[in-house]
């Protein structure tokens, strides 16, 4: 009887060990897959970054020389002493603007150093008569365009309540001469434009709401 129980023992010794290797096995398949997981997330967190840092390096010079110009721009605004200073400091940034949007469209339009010379006026007069730079009010500062001091004229007679019809109508119908006036201005400068532009060129202008 003995041998038969030291058999019966044994055999549950063997299934004892059998279950623990498996249970080890499987717990090193799970570290393995948890490592795995890890590792992938932590590849992905990686290439994120990777991509954050490498995004700074893939702005073209213009872009960057923007937000360096935007960063001083900032910085200097909190340290003006004056009204008088950050008005001054916001038109030198609303001018810089305007140029840097000029310069930008030879790079869009591909246009080589040899024509821009030719192209960039007639770019700039249209450029100017859609994106007119806003000068700011200083004192009794005198517009700088005729709509301006049309704008201005009309304005200040609605101040006036009791003002005659027939004054609001002189100052109206000369307020729209004077928006006609840059309109035909502006689709002649267009005209002007446009027969330089290849098809390509012209489509690019449209776009960017120079040519219509």
């Amino acid at each position: 009887m003995m041998p038969k129980r030291q058999t019966t023992i044994d055999e549950c010794k063997r299934a004892k060990n059998t279950v623990m290797s498996r249970r080890l096995a499987m717990g090193s398949s799970g570290l393995a897959v948890l490592g795995l997981l890890s590792g992938s997330t932590l590849s992905q967190a990686e290439e994120k970054d990777a991509d954050r840092k490498g995004s700074d390096t893939k702005l073209s010079p213009q872009m960057r020389e923007r937000m360096e110009r935007s960063r001083a721009f900032s910085e200097r605004m909190r340290n003006a002493e004056s009204m008088e200073e950050r008005m001054k400091l916001m038109e030198e940034q609303r001018a810089w603007q305007h140029r840097q949007g000029v310069e930008e469209l030879k790079e869009q339009l591909g246009i080589s150093d040899q024509e821009w010379p030719v192209v960039k006026p007639r770019i700039e007069t249209v450029y100017n008569l859609v994106h007119p730079v806003v000068q700011m009010r200083r004192g009794n500062a005198q517009p700088t365009t005729e709509i301006e001091q049309r704008s201005r004229d009309l304005r200040e007679l609605l101040r006036d309540e009791k003002a005659p019809a027939d004054q609001i109508k002189a100052k109206l119908t000369a307020y729209r001469a004077a928006k006609e006036k840059a309109a035909q201005e502006l689709i002649r400068a267009r005209q002007s434009l446009r027969r330089l532009m290849t098809l390509r060129q012209e489509a690019v202008l449209v776009l960017n709401g120079l040519l219509d």
